[in-house]
């Protein structure tokens, strides 16, 4: 059993990932919290792994491997609902999230990022972290669900206190009772509103059609407000220090025909979700030379995947205009990201209009000493400092 994920593994996993691939690509492994997984690492088996329906997201099926966080019902609707059901609520989800609808974002998503940073000026020093990264997916939220001032501070404080420290943040247990608190204001307020929102269009159908039920909606805005939040706070975050590390690919952000491929790269080069969320076998499985018993943990490398050379060419160089391009880096099938359009759109706008008002900035101090957030599902730096220019 092999001990990987130590403290320098979020700032460069990338040595310990090529090794990984290069000998056998399968690994037993163990888990910061102790218990071990096998971590799959080239392309195609996570590829496979992604779409392998003896693969589940079921805790209830997992055996004394790494569990994750157990999340407990009505929360877990999304991960434990049968197949027909999953495919009913994600097409109420990805409905609402579609690139039509989420259009207007090209032009709301400048006037965010402006109000973050007003009190700021140029050639200040700023954390972007503090200042853009970590408050900027809560004030998407607050539009698109159209929460009231009171939740949309709630989940502002709640990212805060997870995300904004580098000492050990609270685990996502123990925040349990300030989601579901968010999430039952939010969702009493949409009734009583009858808003033309997000929020207020899944609970108008809860109440009208009984779909999503009353165990499923509280899961679908648990997603909504809380799992995809950290990918796009790194995303974000790792995607402007790559840019800053490598100005010579700004020009791509500054055409919106090439913002969209920008993105993808992004998503490709600084994956910030490393790891799919635990998979568990519930039959024998044959990766490579071994074989994965039922009740065992599979943790399929999203990260390792994005730089598998047998894939991409030059998979370590950052290239805004690369063209094949079938990167991992919000999953694949039907257990992806249901945020993947939101993500996509809200970076490229973000990212287009930071380096078009500020196209000079640089960062106050070397690469070398940037820090990054202690994890190994997720890798994202802790802080950003730069002069804005």
């Amino acid at each position: 059993m092999q001990d990987v994920f130590d403290a320098e593994f979020a700032a460069d996993p990338w040595p310990v990932l090529d090794r990984l691939r290069r000998e056998g690509g399968v690994h037993r492994v163990r888990t910061p919290d102790g218990p071990p997984a096998w971590l799959v690492t080239r392309y195609d088996h996570v590829r496979a792994g992604l779409l392998d329906d003896r693969l589940t997201s079921d805790v209830r099926t997992a055996g004394t491997d790494y569990r994750g966080f157990a999340v407990p019902p009505p929360l877990d609707a999304l991960l434990v609902t049968a197949p027909g059901d999953h495919a009913r609520l994600r097409k109420l989800v990805t409905g609402e999230l579609s690139p039509r609808r989420l259009t207007e974002w090209d032009r709301l998503a400048p006037s965010l990022v402006e109000s973050l940073l007003r009190k700021v000026d140029s050639d200040a020093e700023v954390d972007l972290i503090e200042r853009l990264a970590v408050p900027l997916p809560a004030a998407v939220l607050g539009e698109l669900l159209g929460l009231g001032s009171e939740e949309r501070e709630a989940l502002a404080a709640w990212a805060n206190s997870t995300l904004l420290t580098s000492a050990a943040p609270p685990r996502a247990r123990d925040t349990l009772a300030t989601m579901q608190t968010i999430i039952t204001a939010a969702t009493e307020q949409a009734r009583a509103e009858r808003a033309d929102t997000l929020l207020g269009r899944l609970v108008a159908a809860h109440d009208d059609t009984g779909s999503p039920s009353t165990q499923e909606l509280p899961g679908l805005l648990f997603y909504l407000l809380f799992v995809w939040y950290e990918v796009l706070t790194d995303l974000l975050a790792g995607s402007i220090l790559a840019l800053l590390n490598h100005p010579d690919q700004l020009p791509a952000l500054h055409s919106a025909s090439s913002r969209q491929p920008a993105v993808e790269e992004l998503l490709r080069y600084v994956s910030p979700q490393v790891l799919a969320g635990p998979r568990f076998a519930t039959a024998d499985l044959g990766f490579g030379d071994y074989t994965i018993r039922p009740g065992q943990t599979v943790l399929l490398c999203l990260a390792a995947a994005n730089h598998d050379p047998g894939v991409f060419a030059r998979p370590g160089e950052l290239d805004l205009g690369r063209k094949h391009n079938p990167h991992l880096g919000l999953g694949y099938g039907i257990h992806s990201c249901l945020g993947t359009a939101l993500v996509r759109t809200i970076t490229a706008a973000t990212l287009g209009a930071l380096f078009t008002r500020w196209p000079g900035t640089t960062l106050t101090v070397s690469p070398r000493d940037i820090v990054w957030r202690s994890g190994f599902r997720h890798r994202g730096p802790l802080t950003l400092p730069v002069k804005l220019g």
